[in-house]
């Protein structure tokens, strides 16, 4: 079985879970009973329920008026494609994953010696970004893989 066809698996299964428990808590909301709590519900959405969530919400008519749940379920369903899609995008260039491209890059960077960034300013190739001639992680205080940074 394949990655993405466990994920869509895993996906019908989150929604229809989300979708029930909307379901469940409208029933026992108008049963003066226990209650689902909010954060396990907008937990749901973050993992991948949200548009169960938000159907069930529809459907049953359940947390409607309240506006700030609706802004936690959709801001929790963003917050972890757009913290991944971040990761995607940032990473390689903080850290390559390939052993070889990472020896070729040291050695690049190895080619060229900057004794401090006054030095790196003085030649105008400031900022040096990781794999750059004359990068060193010393000259990266915060460790972004951008070295020499303007203040």
């Amino acid at each position: 079985m394949q990655w993405f066809e466990l994920a869509i698996y895993y996906l019908i299964a989150i929604n229809f879970v989300a979708f029930a428990a909307f379901g469940f808590d409208k029933a026992q909301a108008e049963r003066g009973s226990w209650r689902v709590r909010e954060s396990s519900l907008v937990t749901l959405a973050s993992i991948g329920g949200i548009a169960g969530a938000l159907a069930g919400r529809a459907l049953f008519r359940h947390k409607t008026r309240k506006k700030g749940f609706l802004d936690r379920m959709v801001s929790g369903a963003l917050a972890p494609p757009i913290l991944a899609a971040g990761v995607w995008y940032f990473a390689p260039a903080v850290m390559p994953l390939d052993p070889q491209e990472n020896a070729r890059l040291e050695q690049v960077m190895a080619s060229v010696y900057y004794p401090g960034c006054d030095q790196v300013r003085a030649a105008g190739k400031a900022p040096l970004r990781y794999g750059d001639p004359g990068y060193r992680p010393e000259m990266d205080g915060d460790g972004d893989g951008l070295a020499c940074e303007p203040f």
